[in-house]
């Protein structure tokens, strides 16, 4: 008897069989399950119980109350670090405020004095110019150089008559 087999499909050959990973893994730990979550199974003889596979949620919980609470810690000490941080930073700026304020006054007033310092170095110089001025036009002799004039041909009495001219006309 002759029975017929079904057509067989050659496949080309690739190298490796299929559902295998082209890359195995190391770990080989299936992706889809979750670590954190652990199944219980409960053998009772009970089949009218609906809940056969219980999830224990209830330590998965107290493991994320407890990082919560970690990192709540956490953030709470950085925000503690930031405003203590905050508080130097804007204590030294008024500081550098003051200083700057103090410095300004400072400046301020040197330039107050230098203003007046240059105001009364042109007066003087203003001065200066002034009697050289008057000197040059008309040489001006004081009460004192009159009066010894006066006295030194009071004493000469005899001296030439051309000096006490020269002198009287100067007068």
């Amino acid at each position: 008897m002759l029975t017929l087999d079904p057509p067989v499909l050659v496949r080309p050959k690739t190298g490796r069989k299929p559902l295998q990973p082209i890359k195995p893994t190391s770990n080989n730990i299936p992706i889809f399950q979750n670590p954190k979550q652990s199944l219980e199974c409960v053998e009772n003889a009970n089949k009218e119980n609906p809940n056969n596979g219980i999830v224990k949620k209830v330590q998965v919980f107290e493991q994320f109350e407890v990082s919560l609470a970690d990192e709540l810690n956490v953030m709470r000490e950085k925000i503690n670090r930031l405003r203590a941080d905050k508080e130097k930073t804007e204590k030294m700026l008024k500081d550098r405020g003051l200083m700057m304020e103090m410095k300004m006054k400072e400046l301020e007033q040197r330039g107050e004095v230098q203003k007046e310092l240059e105001i009364e170095v042109d007066r003087l110089y203003r001065l200066n110019e002034l009697k050289t001025l008057c000197n040059r036009i008309l040489p001006i002799r004081s009460l004192r150089d009159k009066e010894q004039e006066k006295i030194k041909p009071d004493k000469s009495q005899g001296g030439n008559d051309q000096e006490k001219q020269v002198l009287v006309g100067c007068n």
